[in-house]
């Protein structure tokens, strides 16, 4: 006689659950390329990149993030977030003089910043034959917010800096 194996309701459903997508590394690298090069241009110093990890959760961890759509033979999101402190110090610089209130004019800063972040990667990605198109960027203020990656996993770099930590996320696949 044998004993049915019993799981608990959570385990089960885990096993249950086919698993999300989770983007490819040639497809990570050329925002994570991106990312460094227009935030040492901008910012004019150097970035570091943080360790690799998958995100938990599908809510916003960062008071500012910029979100860009890519669609074409990648489909999914960019998302670029930031503390208060970090969006106003990249904003000032970025004009060139002291920003220190996160009105319209620094938010606008900001989704610039991933626009042209994610556009410079789907350039580098042509290069390797993938065409991907972005959408406006969307920005969210507030930590909290929910986002839905419709079931494709978000990989999480942070990107150091000297005036703070812009957290890389990607949540892409091939179409």
């Amino acid at each position: 006689m044998t004993t049915p194996l019993v799981l608990p309701p959570g385990i089960e459903d885990a096993l249950l659950t086919p698993p999300r997508p989770m983007p490819r590394v040639e497809h990570v690298e050329p925002f994570l390329r991106a990312a460094a090069q227009v935030l040492e241009q901008e910012l004019g110093m150097p970035v570091q990149r943080g360790k690799l990890a998958l995100a938990s959760g599908s809510c916003t961890t960062q008071d500012i993030t910029a979100i860009v759509g890519i669609t074409g033979r990648l489909m999914g999101l960019a998302l670029y977030g930031m503390s208060n402190a970090t969006a106003l110090a990249i904003v000032s610089r970025m004009m060139g003089a002291p920003v220190d209130e996160m009105d319209d004019l620094a938010l606008s800063g900001i989704g610039e910043l991933g626009n042209v972040i994610t556009g410079r990667a789907t350039t580098l990605l042509a290069e390797m034959g993938l065409e991907a198109d972005i959408a406006p960027p969307v920005l969210l203020s507030g930590a909290g917010s929910r986002v839905s990656t419709a079931g494709i996993q978000r990989l999480v770099v942070p990107l150091d800096t000297a005036i703070g930590v812009v957290e890389a996320q990607l949540a892409i696949k091939s179409t």
